[in-house]
């Protein structure tokens, strides 16, 4: 895969990112008129706590399809593709329907740990289907970044932001009682999923490298799976690693935050400012960042068995150079009119506030997902495993040591988010800059 290819793959991911995070945006600012802070904190709970029930099935298991699938297909072995595809999604939504029954047999517990309330149940009933149609979507949308045609995805993930956008405004216009909001928002996640699956299945029955053979061998299968295994394992423990430690921050900042003198609502309501209001703008970037990442895996991955270091290299220049300037530009916008944007969007001079206090941690954001994604695809996912731990761990410090701190309260979680995104960006460079030295 040349530069140039990989430009273009990136750039038609890019788009359709960019159309995603527009809608998911207007959405956010439309969700937070209706439902509120407080709501959008319940929210913003319960849908943690969904990332982590689908982290075990849409991170490792997905990104090691896509590597293998790439690899596979560039030598146009179409026997091994069908059973990667098969066998991967077979395991996958097993693992899925697991979690769901787990979460469903404990969900009135799961509920009163989140919310602190005895009527919270059905908002963790509400997510169970969520739980295997993400894990299908993303099995379905890594196939098709394997074979380097990133259109369907790419329109699938707009279709999705539709379906699900469409469906709650539909709902709250017709529905008065705010109360359940929050409830069919999240319900509204499942309607999209489901929107984006349907699309892609009506493609893969005109897919070429599909073999519509959808049993496959025993001995095939444990083949597949014992490949798939070895690439996601580690990748997974750094998703499931990170979204344990968000699940806990999002459960002990408010609760921290109360310490600090403020109370039950005041906290929550700090938390759905930055997670409502300020981490959107916070996560624009990676419209770019995200879409380079998906195709940059797959396009290095299969330079790496001929050791054509040369190519590798420029495609890491590249990358690096092109999130460099995208995070740099983000943070200067965030820092200097921040307070002027979210006034603007969300009628709210904190957001702003915070949003530049938290404006320099954009750049090393992005350029650590660009890195991690390198190091994922130069076989060095153990060592970006170790070094997000590392960062994480420091945030979950600062969260617990200087929340409750009445003169620092919110701002000890922006100081631990940027100081873990510094932390993070630092040891990617040293793995990489080690790596790169051996090849030369």
């Amino acid at each position: 895969m040349k530069v140039p290819n990989l430009i273009y793959s990136t750039s038609i991911l890019f788009l359709s990112n960019f159309i995603v995070r527009i809608i998911g945006f207007l959405y956010k600012i439309f969700l937070s008129k209706q439902i509120g802070a407080n709501g959008l904190g319940i929210f913003h709970m319960i849908f943690h706590f969904l990332m982590l029930c689908v982290c075990l099935t849409t991170t490792g298991i997905p990104v090691a399809l896509n590597s293998l699938i790439s690899k596979e297909n560039k030598m146009n072995n179409k026997h091994n593709m069908n059973s990667l595809f098969i066998s991967t999604l077979y395991m996958s939504f097993f693992i899925s329907i697991l979690i769901s029954l787990i979460v469903f047999f404990n969900s009135k517990f799961i509920g009163f740990k989140l919310i602190h309330s005895n009527d919270s149940q059905m908002l963790i009933i509400c997510i169970l289907p969520a739980i295997s149609l993400i894990t299908i979507s993303n099995i379905l949308r890594n196939y098709y970044y394997g074979i380097k045609k990133v259109q369907i995805p790419a329109i699938g993930q707009i279709l999705e932001q539709l379906g699900r956008v469409v469906f709650v405004v539909m709902l709250f216009s017709f529905i008065k009682n705010k109360s359940i909001y929050p409830l069919i928002a999240l319900i509204g996640i499942s309607v999209g999923e489901i929107v984006n699956i349907l699309f892609i299945i009506v493609n893969l029955f005109f897919e070429p490298t599909l073999s519509n053979a959808y049993a496959i061998t025993l001995n095939d299968f444990k083949n597949s799976i014992n490949n798939i295994t070895k690439m996601a394992l580690p990748i997974t423990f750094n998703r499931v690693f990170a979204v344990v430690i968000q699940s806990i921050s999002s459960i002990l900042i408010p609760s921290r935050l109360e310490l600090s003198g403020l109370s039950h609502l005041q906290s929550m309501s700090l938390y759905g400012t930055i997670t409502g209001m300020v981490f959107p703008f916070l996560f624009l970037p990676f419209t770019l960042t995200s879409a380079l990442v998906v195709n940059l895996i797959p396009s290095i991955s299969q330079e790496m068995p001929n050791k054509n270091y040369s190519l590798i290299n420029k495609k890491i220049f590249f990358s690096i150079f092109l999130t460099s300037c995208i995070g740099f530009s983000s943070s200067l916008v965030y820092f200097f009119f921040g307070e002027k944007i979210c006034m603007l969007i969300f009628n709210s001079k904190l957001a702003g506030i915070y949003l530049k206090a938290i404006s320099i941690s954009t750049f090393f954001m992005v350029l650590n997902h660009t890195l991690s994604g390198i190091l994922h695809s130069i076989e060095k996912e153990y060592n970006a495993t170790i070094n997000n731990i590392i960062g994480l761990l420091v945030q979950l410090f600062c969260i617990y040591f200087l929340l409750p701190i009445s003169s620092i309260n919110v701002y000890g979680f922006i100081y631990g988010f940027t100081l873990s995104a510094v932390i993070i960006f630092t040891l990617h460079i040293i793995t990489l800059y080690k790596t790169q030295r051996r090849w030369r």
